[in-house]
C-alpha cells in the first residue's frame, strides 16, 4: 500500500487524527507495516506516541482529539466564534485528564484539567469539540484564564443575538463556586 492511497482511505473514512490500531484494522494490514509507513511518509504528522494526523487537518480539530474527553475552551472559543479581534497563538483545550503541553504545526496546545463534571455543554463541528460560548465564559471564569475577554465577547455575543444569560448562570451554578456565579452575575449585571 502506497502512502497517498492510505491517505485517501483515511479521509474517506473521516480519520484525519488517528492511531496505527485505527489504520490496521482499515486496512487489514500488520501493524508493524503501519507503523513504517506512516514514519516514512510526509502525508502524515506525529502528535504524540500513538497518534497521527493527516497533513493539513485544522489544528482546532487536532488539539480536541489527542485527550479524550476534551473540547477547545477559553480564548481559541471565542477566536473561532470571531468575539474577539485577536488571533491566539495558542490553543486552549479543556480536559479532565492531565496532559502536557504540545507544540504542532507551530501552534502551542495547553490543557486545562478540571474535574469530570465540569466536562459539559460543548458540540462536534466540523470535527472541532468546541464549547458553546456560555460554557466557553463560565471555563474562564472557573479556571481565571482570559478573563479580559470577557466584556467584550459578551457585547458581541449578545449583539449577534448567540448569547442566553440563563444558560450561562445555570452553568455556573452547576460549577458549585459562588464565586463562579457571582462573577458570571455581574458580568450580564443582573
Amino acid at each position: 500500500m502506497k502512502s497517498y492511497e492510505l491517505e485517501e482511505e483515511l479521509r474517506l473514512n473521516g480519520l484525519s487524527v488517528f492511531t496505527p490500531k485505527d489504520v490496521a484494522r482499515l486496512t487489514l494490514k500488520p501493524i508493524n507495516y503501519i507503523y513504517l509507513l506512516l514514519h516514512k511518509s510526509k502525508r502524515f504528522i506525529r502528535i504524540e506516541n500513538g497518534l497521527y494526523c493527516l497533513k493539513g487537518t485544522d489544528p482546532l480539530a487536532v488539539a480536541s482529539s489527542i485527550a479524550t474527553p476534551s473540547y477547545i475552551s477559553l480564548i481559541s472559543a471565542f477566536s473561532y466564534y470571531k468575539l474577539i479581534d485577536q488571533v491566539p497563538r495558542v490553543i486552549k483545550v479543556v480536559t479532565s485528564k492531565r496532559h502536557k503541553q504540545l507544540e504542532l504545526m507551530s501552534t502551542r496546545i495547553e490543557f486545562k484539567s478540571v474535574k469530570k463534571s465540569m466536562l459539559y455543554s460543548y458540540r462536534r463541528e466540523h470535527g472541532i469539540a468546541i464549547a458553546e460560548i456560555e460554557k466557553a465564559v463560565v471555563d474562564s471564569l472557573y479556571l481565571l484564564e482570559d478573563t479580559q475577554y470577557l466584556n467584550e465577547v459578551i457585547s458581541n455575543a449578545v449583539s449577534s443575538n448567540s448569547f442566553d444569560t440563563s444558560k450561562l448562570l445555570d452553568y455556573a451554578k452547576r460549577t458549585g463556586k459562588s464565586t463562579v456565579y457571582k462573577r458570571a452575575k455581574s458580568l450580564v449585571k443582573i
